[in-house]
This record gives C-alpha cells, sequence and structure tokens, in this order.
C-alpha cells in the first residue's frame, strides 16, 4: 500500500461505515405478530408490516381464506390468489394487516409461504 492510500484510509473507512451501517434500517422490517395477538388486539397492529403463521382454511360463500392457529384467532388473508393453493398447508404472511370494527380483521399478503 502506498503512502498516498494509507493517508486516504480513514476517508474510505468511514465513508465505507456510512454506506454499511446506514444501509441497516430495520423500520420496514415486518413485525412478528401471532394470531392471538392480531385478534386480541388489532388497534396496535393496524396499518402495520406484519409477519405471522397459521393454517389456511377457507369459506365457499363468499369466497374467503384465513389462517388461524389450535386456539381458532383467524385473520382473513387478501388477495385471495396468495394462498387458494395453500388450503390446509401452516403457512407464513407477511403483509400490512388491517381492521375494522365492521369488516374484522385481514392482511394485505405481500408474501405467503410455508412454514415449518
Amino acid at each position: 500500500m502506498t503512502d498516498r492510500a494509507c493517508a486516504m484510509n480513514p476517508l474510505m473507512t468511514g465513508l465505507f461505515a456510512l454506506l454499511v451501517l446506514g444501509g441497516c434500517d430495520y423500520s420496514e422490517a415486518p413485525q412478528a405478530a401471532p394470531l392471538h395477538l392480531l385478534a386480541s388486539d388489532p388497534e396496535t397492529y393496524q396499518d402495520t408490516l406484519v409477519v405471522t403463521t397459521g393454517v389456511v382454511r377457507t369459506f365457499a360463500e363468499p369466497r374467503h381464506y384465513w389462517v388461524e392457529d389450535k386456539d381458532l384467532n383467524r385473520v382473513e388473508i387478501r388477495p385471495m390468489e396468495r394462498v387458494a393453493d395453500h388450503v390446509g398447508e401452516r403457512v407464513s404472511v407477511t403483509g400490512t394487516f388491517h381492521f375494522a370494527a365492521n369488516k374484522g380483521r385481514w392482511i394485505d399478503a405481500e408474501t405467503v409461504t410455508l412454514a415449518p
């Protein structure tokens, strides 16, 4: 390494630190939200990016899909196309949670993946 490269090294190190550390913004990371909390305290999660896990269930009239846990805490999943192929399977759903007293609880799903 030349003397000039050594002299610039602190500047490069500082820039590198800003790029690496500055890029670690976790504010947009999904918040873990078990179904029992989404069911019991929906206002806390209103319009929040969440990730939750449950078994996909469906009902024919009107057609809709939801995830539920063993205690039957449920949250609808929209759009239906994201979960239609997973009925009966345990999945992890990431998306924005919503609650309205006259409409219930639902997640606008971004991703649906099989859960262990």
